[in-house]
């Protein structure tokens, strides 16, 4: 297997064949979704549907009006929205009894009637769930990308037996995302993921920290204090591309996982990207911050669209270890408008956990911890509701699912955007 730029071509190289029935009606509801999300954004899209309607309205004077039903039909299968919920008990262990009566949703702490119910059996039902594993380059130093490509090998190695579900490796280096195709084959996967990863090198920016950003502001006129704010002017732009750089190959996968069906359980192995300042956002002109909000909201909306659960991992690394041990309280619903979003919004580990993801920000054993995040897919509960419509364009929505049995934990998605 050849690993090949990402994009629709890549989408031919999937050996998941053939579909369950469960992916395939998902997929279907999905590409109704995804579409009408596209072409309702898109300039170009908007100028393709007014033509069209002044030929049909040219060739077909007599407008038929559809019926209620199927209007709201159509809307349903555009606007559904799927949750995939991880129930575990004090254990840790997947409850795997529980029906839909034992599940109550709340939208916007509002309960919700369930569209659709799935109890997910992950060996019997091997394709509903598809694995991507992201090793990012850019962003990783050098020591910490060793630890995290050996920790990928190791855990292909492990075994000659094929891969409990459908796998691809994304390599995001120099700008560029590369991936594999999806398969059980763990052989054929290895054997791609050693040539793809052969001659990959960190791509890491170099150290801007405060104490740098310090010292230039604090020394007087003179060469050297020159030369620090010519290094510490390249760290940041290095910085600022690769935080829009890696966020754009974030979106990216998750449009491609968009088309497939089923959920995606996408583990970043790396840091994460690097944030803006406090002091950068402060300065940030409202236009500026409305873009940053925008952003939020598309790229919270392209990974619930396409059931991506995002997980992520990072070795110890002794140089940011105060930084890996920051740790958030608790899931953040989301930001409800430009005015209340912060640098973090986009960062990582915040995207995670409102994705219903898990972390391990200061991983010890990179194997170990794969093995641990690819548990979700044994066994999960997919449910799915219709959202009201919006009423005021984009709103933040939150999440809540609960059980009727105590002393279990959920975990899923925590909020959206609804869309006008």
């Amino acid at each position: 297997m050849i690993a090949t730029n990402i994009g629709p071509s890549a989408l031919a190289n999937r050996e998941i064949s053939p579909w369950s029935e469960y992916r395939m009606r998902m997929r279907f509801d999905r590409r109704i979704r995804f579409d009408l999300a596209r072409r309702s954004t898109s300039p170009v899209g908007l100028v393709v549907l007014a033509l069209a309607a002044q030929l049909a309205l040219a060739q077909y004077p007599t407008l038929k009006t559809r019926p209620k039903e199927d209007r709201d039909r159509q809307f349903q299968e555009s606007h559904r929205i799927t949750l995939n919920v991880q129930v575990t008990d004090n254990a840790g262990k997947p409850v795997t009894d529980l029906d839909a009566r034992d599940f109550t949703l709340f939208d916007n702490h509002q309960p919700r009637r369930l569209a659709a119910f799935h109890a997910i059996d992950g060996e019997a039902l091997n394709d509903a769930t598809e694995i991507v594993i992201v090793l990012d380059a850019v962003n990783s130093p050098t020591a910490a990308l060793e630890a995290e490509k050996n920790g990928i090998f190791k855990y292909l190695a492990q075994s000659h037996s094929a891969l409990p579900y459908p796998m691809s490796f994304v390599l995001w280096s120099n700008g560029h995302l590369k991936s594999t195709g999806a398969t059980t084959d763990r052989n054929t996967i290895g054997r791609a993921f050693v040539s793809m990863t052969k001659n990959v090198h960190s791509n890491a920016c170099g150290p801007a920290d405060a104490s740098v950003v310090k010292a230039a502001d604090n020394s007087g006129a003179g060469t050297h204090a020159d030369n620090d704010k010519g290094s510490q002017s390249a760290d940041t732009n290095c910085l600022q591309v690769h935080f829009k750089d890696s966020l754009a190959a974030l979106d990216g996968i998750a449009q491609q996982q968009l088309s497939l069906g089923g959920r995606t359980i996408l583990i970043w192995v790396g840091p994460g990207w690097p944030l803006p300042s406090d002091a950068e956002f402060d300065q940030l002109t409202p236009k500026a911050r409305k873009n940053y909000f925008d952003e939020i909201v598309n790229v919270l909306h392209d990974l619930h669209a396409a059931q991506v659960t995002l997980d992520a991992i990072a070795p110890r690394d002794p140089v940011r270890q105060e930084e890996q041990a920051i740790v958030i309280p608790h899931p953040l619903i989301g930001i409800a408008s430009p005015e209340s979003a912060r640098p973090d919004s986009l960062a990582l580990p915040v995207l995670a956990q409102q994705t219903g993801g898990l972390l391990m920000t200061s991983s010890s054993d990179v194997t170990a911890d794969l093995v641990k995040f690819l548990d979700d897919a044994d066994w999960y509960y997919a449910l799915s509701f219709v959202p009201p419509p919006a009423q005021n364009g984009v709103e933040l929505r939150s999440l809540e699912v609960k059980v009727n049995r105590p002393g279990l934990s959920v975990r899923t998605l925590v909020g959206y955007y609804t869309q006008p």
